[in-house]
């Protein structure tokens, strides 16, 4: 749960720091007396191709541990279902 808590939080963070430095350079774009929307538009999509390349090795992790999670969820059901089954015919 720890790392999942931390990939989600590296995430979280590298996503907001990759929105202010969009926000900044749209800034700089309109306090340089651009008004045209394609210019900004292009501003804000350079930026949204160049993500952290740890973001797909994070983001396969927390997917790989919540994918045992729920298989580990059946497993312990499983056995507490037979477990039941045992304890009632007794």
């Amino acid at each position: 749960m720890f790392l999942v808590a931390t990939g989600l939080g590296y995430i979280i963070w590298s996503a907001t720091i990759a929105a202010l430095s969009i926000i900044d350079n749209a800034v700089v774009k309109l306090q340089g007396g651009t008004t045209n929307l394609q210019e900004l538009s292009t501003v804000a999509g350079s930026k949204m191709s160049n993500t952290d390349p740890y973001h797909d090795a994070v983001l396969f992790v927390i997917v790989c541990f919540w994918i045992f999670s729920i298989v580990d969820a059946y497993i312990i059901g499983k056995e507490r279902e037979v477990q039941d089954e045992k304890t009632s015919q007794l």
